[in-house]
């Protein structure tokens, strides 16, 4: 936790004085009515670990709503530790198809037997043929679950009719620049195409609520695509930039990484470059390598070209808490292990942990059930 704060100290000195750090999260805290919430659910790579799965935000608005976007591996566990609800997380975002952006779908598919009960929807891009897009990747999606789903309704979900377990894909054209996909309840999501493994497919997404507005690069190189949907209308508030390092010596690297990197990412220095055209109020940098030996070589790296402004390096469960007057880092604090049973038969009673950092929900029938005294 120390080293936390340090690094928020570091990292809030810039012109942008609104950025501070604060304390944790709990998990019965509410959003403030008229901010953000974003919780990173996952910043690390493909090769994931335990302190660092794959990508995944979870955007948590003031008037109840909650949209994630991307759910990569490993990233379900940190989700479901909040302890938000999973009738309320219905509406996820795909940047792109890569395993390390939605391999937890599948995880999440199955809400309906942790208390979903209304359908769930997915919107993501196209790709250069429909087996390529998200529409095909939902279906598999479904045929891969359809036994989990059928057997569970025969007694998970016994005498439940409702639509839990029914997910609605929203396939939309990855190629169309600053596209509004999604417009509900005063919620703009907007979508525009960027370029990452020369394949059809992939976008940035940007939420817009409140006046207030998270941008999201998805996994790209540099382009101008990115940068226009970020610096639109007033401009971004946070930007969640993908980046990939560090990189001590470029040259050096195997043609097959220079190669991945010129045509799918961003690295720390040019990470810098596109920070500065953007100017966002808080920059948030994640998909990197982070260690107590790396960190301070890539923010040597983005400050090259990025000196003076605020600049957060992402790791998993930090909280970017956004307002008109101000932006909080924090911390999300979760517990480490399950404290009940999953089934809710409606008598729900709540029992902290012994940390007190989070209450997680129990019932009287499954507690008893689990005692073997019901």
């Amino acid at each position: 936790m120390l080293l936390f704060v340090l690094v928020l100290l570091v990292a809030c000195q810039a012109a942008s004085h609104d950025v501070i750090p604060k304390g944790p999260v709990t998990q019965l805290e509410p959003v403030p009515k008229d901010s953000i919430r974003i919780v990173a659910l996952g910043t690390g790579t493909p090769d994931v670990r335990k302190a660092a799965v794959a990508t995944s935000y979870l955007i948590q608005l003031g008037n109840g709503e909650n949209f994630l976007f991307d759910l990569g591996t490993g990233s379900y566990i940190n989700l479901v530790a909040t302890g938000v609800p999973q009738d309320s997380l219905t509406k996820v975002f795909l940047s792109h198809l890569h395993s390390d952006h939605i391999a937890d779908l599948a995880s999440l598919y199955i809400g309906a037997m942790f208390g979903r009960t209304h359908a769930w929807e997915v919107w993501g891009p196209s790709g250069e043929r429909p087996e390529f897009g998200t529409g095909a990747v939902i279906k598999g999606l479904s045929q891969f679950l359809a036994w989990d789903t059928h057997s569970r309704r025969k007694i998970d979900l016994i005498g439940r009719s409702d639509d839990g377990d029914k997910v609605i894909a929203h396939e939309f054209d990855y190629a169309a620049k600053n596209q509004v996909i999604y417009s509900r309840n005063g919620v703009t999501v907007t979508s525009t195409p960027v370029d990452h493994y020369a394949t059809a497919g992939p976008v940035a997404l940007r939420l817009d609520w409140n006046g207030l507005s998270i941008t999201y690069s998805g996994d790209t190189k540099p382009t101008q695509t990115l940068v226009d949907l970020a610096t639109r209308d007033k401009g971004t508030d946070v930007l969640l930039l993908q980046s990939m390092g560090p990189i001590l010596d470029f040259a050096a690297l195997p043609h097959n990484s220079q190669y991945l990197l010129n045509t799918s990412h961003i690295t720390p220095t040019q990470a810098g470059a596109v920070l500065q055209d953007i100017s966002p109020r808080l920059a948030a940098v994640h998909h990197l390598t982070v260690n107590d030996a790396s960190r301070v070589a890539i923010v040597s790296d983005i400050r090259t070209g990025y000196p003076a402004s605020a600049l957060h390096i992402a790791e998993d469960l930090d909280v970017f808490e956004v307002s008109k007057d101000q932006i909080a880092i924090r911390k999300r604090l979760v517990p480490s292990t399950s404290w009940g049973y999953w089934h809710s038969d409606g008598e729900g009673v709540h029992a902290a942990s012994g940390s007190g950092a989070a209450a997680m929900p129990f019932t009287r029938h499954s507690i008893l059930a689990g005692l073997g005294l019901s």
